[in-house]
C-alpha cells in the first residue's frame, strides 16, 4: 500500500476532523493511505520554506492561494498533467481568480489546484439601509459610495456602533487584502502592467487607500476583531454594517434569526483568495506517491468533495458548479458570488509577492495602530509618506 504524506493548515480542530474522515474515505476508494501532518497559518510559511528547500517532508501540501507563486518561482512544486487538468475539468470549472492564483505568467503552465475561494463580504441590517435610502447593490460598490453609506447610516444613531471591521495584524495579511478592493475600485493598481514594480503609491491606488483607512476612525481601539466578532455584533443589533466573510455570515444564520441581515460584495472588484493543493518536486523521485499524490488532488477538486467540506465546515468552494448550487437564485449570498466569479481579483503570481504581501501588511498594521491610537493623526501624510517610502523599499528589491 502506497503512503503519502499530506500538510495541511485547518482554520479550525473540527476541519482538521472533517479532512481526516475525508481521506478515510479517499482509502477505502484508492487503496492509498495518507498521513496527516496540521501546520498553523501563523508558522505554516516557515515550514513550507524548509520542505522546499531540503526537498523532503510533505509529499502534497494544503497552501494559502498567494504562496503558490512564491514556491513555483522556488522550483519547489510540480507543474500539474494535462491528464489532471482535464479529469477535474480544466480552468473554466474554477472560479476565474482562483485559477490564476496557481497559473504562472511566464510559462502558463499550472502549479497547484485550487481547493477553496476566500472573500470578504459587507453584511447589513436591511431595516437600517432601507431607512437610510440606501440600495444594497450599490451602497458598498465604490469607495466613494462606501463611506457615504456609512455616514448616513450614523445618522440613524440607531445602534451602538454604525460599523465594525476586522483588525488583525503581522504576520496575518487581512489588512492587505481588504485594501486591495479599495485600491482596485478606485481605479489604482497594487503591481504595474509587467509585474515588475509596485504601484500602490500612484495617486488612484492612494485615494482608494485612504478611503479605507477612514473606516479605522469609526472603530474602538482594539488589538483585534475578528470577522466572527464582527457578525456577531451585526446579529445581536449592535452594529448597522461590518465586513465579515461567508464562513461567519452562515455560521450567523444557524444561530440566530438574520431574516432582517442582507449581503453585499465588498466593492465592485472583490480581492479573492483562498486555498490551494501543491505537489511538492522532490515527490517525483517516488512514481507511486506522484501517481498517489495526483489521485488525492483530483480527489479534493471534484464537486462532491468541495460540496461536503462546504457544508460540513463552511469552506467556500473554488469549483463553481459547487458555488451555483450551494447559492441558488433565491440565497442571500447569490449577489455575492455572481460579483466573485464575473470581477473577483487575485495578486499577480509573482515570485516575491509572500515578501511584498508581509511587508504592505506590516506598514498597514502600523498605520491602523496610529490612526487607532491618535484619531486626530493626518491620515493623507500618514498614507502617502507610508506608501511612498514602502514603494521605493520594495521597487529597489525588485530590480
Amino acid at each position: 500500500m502506497t503512503t503519502i504524506e499530506f500538510s495541511l493548515i485547518p482554520d479550525a480542530d473540527a476541519d482538521f476532523e472533517i479532512i481526516n474522515h475525508l481521506m478515510a474515505d479517499f482509502k477505502r476508494e484508492s487503496g492509498i493511505d495518507v498521513h496527516l501532518s496540521r501546520m498553523d497559518w501563523g508558522n505554516a510559511w516557515g515550514q513550507l520554506i524548509s520542505i522546499a528547500t531540503q526537498g523532503q517532508g510533505a509529499d502534497i501540501s494544503h497552501v494559502g492561494s498567494t504562496w503558490v507563486s512564491s514556491l513555483m518561482t522556488m522550483n519547489a512544486v510540480t507543474p500539474v498533467s494535462r491528464n489532471l487538468i482535464a479529469k477535474i475539468g480544466g480552468e473554466h470549472a474554477f472560479v476565474h481568480s482562483a485559477w490564476a492564483n496557481v497559473t504562472a505568467e511566464e510559462d502558463r503552465h499550472t502549479y497547484g489546484v485550487p481547493l477553496s475561494t476566500y472573500i470578504y463580504i459587507v453584511a447589513y441590517r436591511k431595516d437600517l439601509l432601507e431607512k437610510a435610502g440606501l440600495n444594497s447593490g450599490t451602497a458598498f460598490a465604490t469607495p466613494q459610495s462606501f463611506e457615504q453609506s456609512i455616514q448616513k447610516l450614523d445618522t440613524l444613531q440607531a445602534v451602538e456602533n454604525t460599523w465594525r471591521m476586522p483588525i488583525t495584524f503581522a504576520p496575518f495579511s487581512d489588512l492587505v487584502h481588504m485594501a486591495a478592493s479599495w485600491i482596485w475600485s478606485s481605479g489604482g493598481h497594487i503591481m504595474d502592467n509587467r509585474g515588475k514594480q509596485v504601484v500602490f503609491n500612484s495617486p488612484a491606488a492612494l485615494a482608494g487607500l485612504k478611503s479605507f483607512l477612514t473606516l479605522l476612525r469609526r472603530l474602538p481601539h482594539v488589538e483585534y476583531l475578528g470577522a466572527d466578532q464582527c457578525m456577531d455584533a451585526l446579529a445581536a443589533g449592535k452594529a448597522a454594517a461590518v465586513i465579515t466573510d461567508v464562513r461567519a455570515f452562515i455560521s450567523a444564520a444557524h444561530t440566530s434569526n438574520t431574516s432582517n441581515l442582507g449581503a453585499a460584495s465588498l466593492m465592485s472588484i472583490p480581492w479573492s483568495g483562498g486555498s490551494s493543493v501543491v505537489i511538492w518536486r522532490h515527490t517525483q523521485g517516488y512514481p507511486d506517491k506522484l501517481e498517489a499524490c495526483n489521485k488525492l488532488a483530483e480527489f479534493m477538486a471534484r464537486k462532491g468533495t468541495m460540496l461536503g467540506l462546504a457544508r460540513s465546515s463552511r469552506i467556500l468552494p473554488s469549483r463553481t458548479d459547487a458555488l451555483d448550487e450551494l447559492f441558488p437564485a433565491n440565497h442571500v449570498l447569490r449577489p455575492v458570488m455572481l460579483q466573485l466569479i464575473s470581477t473577483g481579483r487575485s495578486y499577480r503570481p509573482i515570485a516575491l509577492w509572500h515578501r511584498i504581501e508581509y511587508q504592505i501588511g506590516m506598514e498597514l498594521g502600523a498605520m491602523a495602530k496610529e490612526i487607532l491610537n491618535d484619531p486626530n493623526v493626518d491620515l493623507d501624510a500618514l498614507a502617502e509618506n507610508s506608501m511612498n517610502s514602502l514603494a521605493e523599499r520594495l521597487n529597489l528589491t525588485l530590480e
